[in-house]
């Protein structure tokens, strides 16, 4: 942006099923600074509904829920896969007197002081340890911003006294050697210590789906 400070841009967000479904205009960002660009709020003819835990809908900052999103834009449903449709619609709980339809993003958001939403985490690499709630993604983008980690994803480990345990799969870049005990410590310098993989194991390669993506 310092480099191009005339064009405007924007941050756009939507899974493939609602495509684009809220936008966020960026405002100029300091070098240094490190915080997220929010989602933003919906686009035209749609609505985005964040619903906490206990089923209310969040409308201030500091609270999460999951964001679920209404509208044209919204897929009716996935073709030939009814039970897979059926997994990622709720009825609307605040569509008083009507029956309509939410799509479920999987994505856990917040919402800041001028009601944009704020990414936090997704539903299925959510996990607790410890009694905290964990994002599975942020220990993975930290241990790929190590110099000698080419890829790494991160697990959780059932533990009956702690709910779950983290641990890593790591592959590192051609020629560039690291231990488990300094990955660790790499960790340390950006996480707290119960986002710390407790065992960080090392391969030539990882598992892949017919798509490309990692199979976790």
């Amino acid at each position: 942006m310092q480099k191009l400070p005339h064009p405007r841009y924007a941050n756009l967000y939507g899974p493939t099923e609602t495509n684009v479904c809220a936008y966020y205009e960026v405002e100029p960002i300091a070098p240094e600074d490190s915080a997220p660009i929010p989602i933003g709020k919906a686009c035209a003819n749609t609505d985005l509904i964040a619903i906490d835990a206990n089923g209310r809908k969040i409308q201030e900052p500091g609270k999460e829920g999951l964001l679920y999103a209404r509208g044209s834009i919204v897929m009716q449903g996935y073709y030939g896969r009814p039970k897979e449709s059926a997994a990622c619609f709720i009825r609307n709980p605040f569509a008083a007197g009507r029956e309509e339809n939410l799509y479920c993003t999987g994505d856990w958001v917040t919402i800041d002081e001028k009601g944009n939403y704020l990414f936090v985490g997704r539903k299925d690499h959510m996990i607790k340890t410890r009694g905290y709630r964990v994002e599975l993604g942020e220990i993975e983008a930290v241990i790929v911003a190590h110099s000698a980690v080419e890829e790494a994803v991160v697990l959780a480990i059932s533990d009956d006294q702690i709910g779950n345990t983290i641990g890593a799969i790591v592959t590192l870049s051609d020629s560039h050697s690291v231990t488990s005990p300094e990955l660790k410590r790499h960790c340390a310098e950006k996480l707290p210590p119960y986002m710390i993989p407790e065992e960080i194991e090392f391969r030539d390669s990882l598992p892949r789906t017919g798509n490309g993506k990692i199979d976790r």
